[in-house]
C-alpha cells in the first residue's frame, strides 16, 4: 500500500545493489578471486581456481 501512495519511498532492487560497495577478495596463495560458498557448516570464501588452489577463509 505504501509504494502505491509514495512510489519514491521504496528503492528498486537494482538501485540498492548499485549503492552497496562491493568488496573483491583475492586469494593470498594464487591471487585469484575469492567467491562466497555455502556448506553444511556455514558460509566461507573459497578460491575460484578450485581444485587447483584450495585456499579458503572464514566469512
Amino acid at each position: 500500500m505504501i509504494p502505491k501512495l509514495n512510489p519514491g519511498a521504496a528503492p528498486s532492487a537494482k538501485a540498492v545493489k548499485q549503492a552497496m560497495p562491493t568488496v573483491e577478495k583475492t586469494c593470498s596463495r594464487c591471487g585469484s578471486k575469492m567467491v562466497l560458498r555455502k556448506s553444511a557448516k556455514g558460509e566461507f570464501y573459497g578460491c575460484s581456481s578450485f581444485p587447483k588452489c584450495r585456499n579458503m577463509t572464514a566469512v
